[in-house]
Order: C-alpha cells, then sequence, then structure tokens
C-alpha cells in the first residue's frame, strides 16, 4: 500500500517564453522543482541529487534554479521541508478526522505514522539522517522542527482525550511513543515493502495496545 503523499504529479512541459514568468507560472516552476526534487533524493540519495540532475528531470535549465535556490544543499532542505509538511498535513488530517468518542483514533495515528516512516520516501529520509554527517545540520534541524510540531499535536490530543493526564505527561508520552514509532520502523524498513505492510497490518494492533498500556499505566500512577 502507498502512502497517498508519496505521489506527485509529472512536471509538464513548458513552452520557452521570452522574459520573467508570471506569479503562477513561477509557483508551477516551484512545485516542479521541489517535486523532482524529492523524488531524485528518494530515488538516488543525496550524492546523486545534482542540480544537473533536478535540471534534466525536471526539464529546465540550471539558471532558473539558481535564481531561486543558491545551492544544492538549499534545494534538498526546501524539498525535504516541502514532503515534510505533507506528511505533518496528512498525519494531524487522520488525528482530527477522529471523532473524540472514537476509540481507535490512536490506532490511526500509529498506522498513518508508521506507513509514513516505512514509505520509500520515509526510508530514504531516515536512512540520509543516520548516514550523514553534521555538513547537513540545517536539514537536519528542518526534520527536528517538523518532529517537534507533530509531537505538539499528538500530546495536545493525548492530553484531551485522555482524562487525568496532565499537558506534561502528554509531552513525555509523546516522545516515548515516537521513539517506539521510530524504533518499530526501523526494524520494518529491513523487509520489503509488501512485507513490511503486512507487518503493520498484523502486528499494528498489538502494537497500539503496547501503546495504549503505557498511556494508561501512566494516568494510573499521576496524582489526582
Amino acid at each position: 500500500m502507498t502512502s497517498d503523499l508519496s505521489h506527485f504529479d509529472e512536471p509538464t512541459e513548458r513552452d520557452p517564453k521570452i522574459g520573467r514568468p508570471s506569479l503562477r507560472e513561477a509557483d508551477v516552476i516551484d512545485v516542479d522543482l521541489l517535486a523532482t526534487t524529492w523524488r531524485l533524493f528518494v530515488d538516488q540519495g543525496y550524492s546523486r541529487t545534482t542540480i544537473e540532475a533536478v535540471a534534466r528531470h525536471a526539464r529546465m535549465s540550471k539558471r532558473t534554479i539558481y535564481q531561486r535556490y543558491s545551492s544544492k544543499d538549499q534545494l534538498v532542505e526546501a524539498a525535504i521541508r516541502d514532503a515534510l509538511e505533507r506528511w505533518r498535513s496528512h498525519v494531524r488530517a487522520s488525528l482530527t478526522n477522529t471523532t473524540s468518542r472514537s476509540e481507535d483514533w490512536l490506532g490511526e495515528f500509529v498506522r498513518r505514522c508508521l506507513e509514513i516512516l516505512v514509505s520509500p520516501e520515509g526510508s530514504a529520509l531516515m536512512g540520509f539522517l543516520l548516514t550523514e554527517d553534521e555538513t547537513f545540520r540545517t536539514i537536519r534541524e528542518t526534520v527536528s522542527a517538523s518532529v517537534r510540531q507533530s509531537v505538539d499535536v499528538f500530546s495536545v490530543l493525548l492530553a484531551q482525550r485522555t482524562p487525568g493526564l496532565s499537558e506534561k505527561m502528554a509531552e513525555d508520552l509523546s516522545l516515548a511513543v515516537l521513539d517506539l514509532l521510530i524504533g518499530f520502523a526501523t526494524r520494518l524498513n529491513a523487509l520489503q515493502p509488501h512485507e513490511a505492510m503486512d507487518e503493520i497490518r498484523t502486528r499494528g494492533s498489538r502494537f497500539t495496545a503496547v501503546i495504549r498500556t503505557l498511556v494508561d499505566r501512566q494516568c494510573a500512577q499521576t496524582p489526582a
């Protein structure tokens, strides 16, 4: 099963024009440019995502790219930031679209997070963060900020939907849940994609039950 977030429309061929592009054309160029950069990053890794390769696949000149981004690092960072925003919106929608009476909102959150982490996009990004050095601190900070925002959304909902749970404890539990998700996803990423998705389907509910137990136990230990 492929996450909806992994789909990008193919860049469309643009007729050559003289002069500066309109605002609408500039927006189209940026969308195509970031989508192409992200696809190359996922498929080929950071080192092979060159400005030349991006220009060739996006069917635009290197000059057009450099008018928008001064370096490869800046371009890749923008593409990662764009993808992370879509992921975050996807997870946020999965949480806020479930009603407060729903017992399965936690399971839905776990399932969607795992699907993102084991998708080709999530796997590529996790591998990049684990293997690249401090040269890419800005990109790491971009990812960390996105994770922080997702944790904040989850901790607020956890506090709202769990009677007796303080905001501080909800935040601590959210970070613990994130660590569990990343650990499970790291193991799943060693499998073939279809095997990883099968594992999510068969073990996802049990994994969610472990997280629920953690939350319930902490609530029981919290002073009234």
